[in-house]
């Protein structure tokens, strides 16, 4: 509704609060005198704030990283109006000096109060700070944790006396926590009106520590360990811990809040250090939590630090970014960054905790299934993945045009991960009196933080220098705020021994900010939600105040517009779940809303008429056999062993309804499943089944091969784990001999003995009958060796199905590459089908049918350009204007390997050490030079030699591709290179494809299988896409960010993509491949996935 009251005001300079009017004209003349050379952001000089806070560090031989390996984690920053003067004010907590409280005196001028508010501390180790009225009395307090080697780490809660000074009271109120403080947050996770209490701790423990610790820690934990959670019992706080179900043993470094789910009750994620995992803990709404990281999400980070929760995207949905340790510099990767141990790797995930992997994970909340959310990280597509060292991210709008950017602190006061050193010092003795001096020896380098700005279309660009943060530092904890009070976001940032940041904001762009007056138990309405539309512009925070690191903002909510110079509605809903709204607001005010005014809101309901929904079925599992191809090739990309299985449908036993046919590994019988009237199916076996069951099946056809009426089978054979040329890779067809019996036919296929991955039907001779291209995939044990792909002509006759490999003038091209896919269409209308094809670092190959006779066409796109990781190719007239387009799935833009069209993505293959046995090389690019992608240790172990080469990591981090390979090494490699991950849309214009991408959410993974149908009957047909890669290398974070997508073609504008929540389609996991089938006169699709159960989704 809209109420009659409501209020605006604003603070500008040393005013707390000026009129609207006077506040307009303020932004005319300011926009009016804006330097265009101006940066966004400007440095300023603590003389003229008076912010000399420094986090200096004191080094003893007692105290220093060998003795207290934590001692660079820093201090944090806290941000709020602690006079009530109208401008927050900043504290600054210390290590090993006092804690700083800034009294903000107007134009970003600061008074030191610390000592005479008295709550500079004593000699403890404070980590940590938050600004929260916990007694309600309208002022805000600060608690403080504390951690560091003394033993006592009691936390502190400084209670604001209303006159400028603290008094600490944390042991009265019951919060003195024990552990080894980080951070902590307050939320009302009871909803009983008052704000409760997290507090997140960090157990010392050994950075050696195996999985199995952990695993026992978790089932051990003592009190002083874990984290703990306590209820406001109304002046006092009670240790819920136990309770709540969340004492755990986890090196948090993050504790965040978000209602994650939309269900109003405010949940919490977790961010852990080492092999500890996440927690993403449900709010149950009755006291307890329960965790649900791995339904909710397919990977985390591995060195889980910051977290920051936002609505980045806009889509009132919040997501989630938490950073690591990966550095965007080819050098600080390879000398100073720990990898990842494939070993440490699959004992996490052996030991029941998650795929976690060293990159930083930006998760986007996709969709809420029976109240879970799921996420999928898009931090490679976004490209935020990699910012070195990182403490402290925040997701807030820096620039004002409604979209939410990107800040993350970064730096460690001493590299100790530098490989080099650390290895040379193991080699000796360090005696107890020398630690300070080989401390101080550990090579230290400050680096910038990062900046990114939001792109509105789930990437972002980087944008640290332009605007004017790239000041280089040993940054941890950091916060926003609008500390003059025009408008746009200032950055403070706490340094090791170095001065405290202060970051001007020059935006000149409009905003509205938002101050909420809750109740007496939460008067600063902690847990609201806020939306604000604008014109096209439709925005969404959640107020919660610790984010990122260490760290807590003000309760004063910042929405940035643009130009936008109206703002339609701002509503607020209050944790009660009352609201209000209020519409025609003036840009450029400060709105405060009462929950006073607040009402219960009418009732809307929020279902959505979708076109998917998965549903149960009968359950059947694909089961990979065990099997590691990195044992034998330790350098490859990706599991080859992994690749099925492959799915066929149609009506096998002519009864009217469709059966299906799902393959099997090598030692798991192809499955055949007949379906009943009533829709259910039966399961049956033949006499070959368990026989062929030493086949890995790769993809697989139902047609009628001998013309009688019924379907016949060809399954594809392949894998990685077999000796190459040998029967084991033959494929087979299996002889429909009527009722849907199949009958094993050794004889109708010659002796090719090649590992397949696609097999695709057409009549290309125009005689009557189908015949079959075979895509070969790899030489088992030999990547990126190709096997050879066939044509296979049908040479029927009516005593038995025969095929014959085509001859060199019907088909010349066997040596075609890594294939993957192939799609027989007539592109160019000659009533001859062609022949396309498309593999893993090959173009897109075109083979025009000339009379019965494939020739290829090169005529018709730029070759080189389409040069990607294609899995799968589809045609159809998708604009109806007469001719065939295609649509192609290709590795998308998630994934560690990037490529464009003047930065490729490389591999070489060649016996680079001369030891009778070929080497893997992949290659990138890095600030435009090429360089090795594995590092030192990896790369060894494929070549000794490298060792000898380079003495050391920090010889091979500076070494090219060259220097490392030598150029005429490379020049005698099998060589391939990408231009493009892209999937892609080919639109037919008569003699030539005009190539665009898909949209985005088409590229957040490999789209192995694309479905075509006219979805929403509007007379144009729509795709439906799935995929992902499972099966990556573990330095390499496996390709899971698809759910699949509907794409809808609208004929003036291509493929549009569909949102996950708004279609119903949600296919996660490894899919391999999927087709149509129909069940009880209803239309499903069933995906096939590696190593998972098959699923069922009706199409509604």
């Amino acid at each position: 509704m809209i109420h009659p009251t409501f209020f605006f005001k604003f603070g500008t300079m040393k005013n707390a609060l000026r009129g609207l009017l006077i506040l307009q004209l303020s932004f005319l003349l300011i926009s009016c005198s804006n330097d265009t050379n101006q940066k966004q952001f400007s440095l300023l000089d603590s003389e003229d704030t008076g912010i000399t806070f420094n986090n200096k560090l004191t080094e003893t031989n007692s105290l220093n990283y060998f003795t207290y390996p934590y001692i660079y984690m820093g201090g944090g920053v806290s941000v709020g109006d602690i006079n009530n003067d109208g401008l927050d004010d900043i504290f600054f907590t210390a290590n090993m000096e006092d804690n700083k409280l800034y009294l903000n005196k107007g134009e970003l001028k600061f008074e030191d109060i610390t000592i005479a508010s008295g709550i500079e501390g004593s000699n403890k180790w404070y980590t940590g700070s938050t600004m929260i009225d916990i007694n309600n009395d309208g002022y805000l307090d600060i608690y403080l944790s504390v951690g560091g080697l003394d033993t006592s780490r009691e936390n502190e809660l400084y209670i604001n006396n209303g006159d400028n000074t603290f008094s600490e009271r944390a042991n009265e109120y019951g919060i003195n926590d024990i552990g080894n403080g980080v951070q902590s947050t307050f939320f009302d996770y009871d909803k009983d009106g008052d704000l409760d209490l997290y507090v997140a701790n960090y157990p010392v423990t050994p950075f050696d520590a195996p999985t199995s610790y952990y695993y026992y820690k978790m089932n051990n934990t003592l009190d002083e360990e874990t984290d703990n959670l306590y209820r406001n019992d109304g002046g006092s706080f009670t240790n819920v811990t136990d309770e709540a179900g969340i004492r755990t043993y986890s090196l948090t470094l993050s504790a965040t809040i978000g209602d994650l789910n939309n269900d109003s009750y405010p949940d919490i994620y977790i961010s852990n250090d080492f092999s500890s995992p996440d927690f993403m803990y449900l709010n149950n709404g009755d006291g307890t939590f329960t965790d649900v990281v791995k339904e909710s999400t397919n990977q985390t980070s591995f060195y889980g630090m910051g977290v920051d929760i936002a609505d980045f995207n806009n889509d009132s949905n919040l997501d989630y970014i938490q950073v690591d340790m990966d550095a965007k510099d080819n050098r600080r990767s390879k000398a100073n960054m720990a990898s990842m141990d494939p070993d440490l790797f699959w004992s996490t995930v052996n030991y029941g905790f998650h795929y976690q992997y060293m990159h930083n994970t930006l998760q986007l909340n996709r969709e809420i299934i029976d109240d879970k959310p799921f996420f999928s990280n898009i931090s490679r597509l976004s490209g935020i993945s990699s910012t070195d060292w990182s403490w402290g991210p925040l997701l807030a709008d820096l620039d004002n045009d409604g979209w939410k950017d990107l800040f993350v602190s970064n730096g460690t006061r001493r590299e100790i991960n530098n490989k080099d050193y650390f290895n040379e010092i193991s080699l000796r003795p360090i005696a107890n009196d020398s630690l300070l001096y080989y401390t101080s020896k550990i090579p230290s380098e400050p680096i910038a933080n990062f900046t990114f700005r939001n792109n509105q279309d789930l990437t972002f660009s980087d944008v640290s220098e332009v605007w004017g943060l790239d000041d280089k530092n040993f940054s941890n904890g950091a916060v926003y705020a609008d500390l003059d009070n025009d408008g746009d976001l200032e950055i403070i940032v706490n340094n090791i021994d170095q001065e405290a940041q202060i970051y001007k904001n020059n935006s000149d762009n409009n905003f509205i900010k938002i101050k909420l007056i809750g109740d007496s138990l939460n008067p600063n309405g902690i847990g609201s939600r806020v939306f604000v539309n604008s014109g096209e512009l439709s925005q969404m925070q959640e107020l919660t105040l610790t984010r990122g690191f260490q760290s807590s903002v003000s309760p004063t909510l910042n929405f940035g517009l643009g130009k936008n110079d109206e703002i339609d509605q701002v509503k607020v809903i209050w944790p009660n779940g009352q609201e209000e709204i209020i519409n025609n607001i003036n840009v450029n005010t400060l709105v405060e809303l009462k929950i006073e005014n607040s009402v219960n809101p009418d009732f809307n309901s929020d279902d959505i008429d979708t076109f998917f929904e998965n549903v149960d079925l009968l359950k059947y599992k694909h089961e990979e056999n065990d099997y590691n191809d990195f044992v034998k090739e330790v350098l490859l990309p990706h599991e080859n062993s992994r690749l099925g299985p492959g799915i066929a449908t149609g009506d096998l036993d002519g009864n009217s309804f469709e059966d299906f046919v799902v393959g099997g590994a090598n030692g798991q019988p192809t499955a055949f499943f007949y379906q009943n009237p009533d829709g259910s199916f039966e399961k049956k076996q033949f006499s070959f089944s368990e026989e062929h069951s030493k086949y890995e099946d790769m993809d697989m056809i139902l047609e009628d091969f001998d013309n009688d009426g019924d379907l016949d089978l060809y399954i594809v054979s392949g894998g990685n784990e077999f000796e190459p040329d040998t029967p084991i890779l033959k494929d087979r067809l299996y002889v429909n001999i009527g009722q849907g019996i199949l009958k094993y036919s050794d004889s109708s296929l010659p002796n090719n003995y090649s590992s397949g991955m696609r097999v695709s039907s057409a009549d290309f001779d125009n005689d009557g009958d189908l015949d079959l291209f075979v895509g070969g995939r790899v030489v088992p044990g030999m990547y990126p060796v190709p096997a050879k792909s066939y044509l296979l002509v049908n040479q029927s006759n009516n005593k038995e199905i025969i095929f014959t490999n085509a001859t060199n003038e019907e088909f010349s091209n066997n040596d075609l590459g890594l294939i993957t896919s192939s799609v027989w269409t007539d592109y160019n209308n000659d009533n001859w089908i062609d022949l396309i094809v498309v593999g893993e670092w090959t173009p897109i190959m075109f083979f025009k049918n000339i009379d019965g006779k494939l020739v290829e066409d090169k005529s018709l796109i730029d070759e080189d350009s389409t040069r990607g990781w294609w899995y799968d190719i589809t045609s159809e007239d998708f604009d109806n204007d007469g001719d065939m387009d295609l649509v192609v799935g290709n590795l998308g833009n998630n994934y560690k390997y990037q490529a464009n069209e003047d930065e490729t993505f490389d591999i070489f293959y060649n016996d680079f050490d001369g030891n009778n046995s070929g080497d893997i090389v992949l290659s990138y690019y890095n600030d435009g030079e090429q360089y090795p992608l594995r590092g030192r240790q990896c790369s060894s172990e494929q070549i000794p030699a490298i060792k000898l080469k380079f003495d050391d990591y920090d010889a091979f981090s500076i070494a090219t591709l060259e220097d490392v390979y030598t150029e005429p090494a490379l020049e005698n490699s099998l060589h391939y290179f990408t231009k493009t991950f892209s999937s892609v849309y080919l639109e037919n214009v008569g003699n030539s494809f005009i190539m665009s991408k898909l949209p985005v959410l088409a590229q957040l993974s490999s789209v192995n299988k694309i479905l075509k149908k006219d979805i929403d009957d509007d007379g144009f047909v729509d795709i439906i896409i799935s995929g992902n890669m499972f099966n990556s290398e573990v330095e390499t974070p496996r390709n899971d960010g698809s759910v699949g997508a509907l794409l809808k073609f609208e004929p003036n504008s291509g493929f549009k993509a569909i949102p996950a929540r708004q279609s119903g389609l949600f296919l996660n996991g490894d899919i391999k491949d999927m087709e149509f089938i129909s069940l009880k006169n209803n239309d499903y699709i069933i995906s096939a996935k590696n190593n998972d159960l098959i699923e069922f989704t009706r199409i509604k």
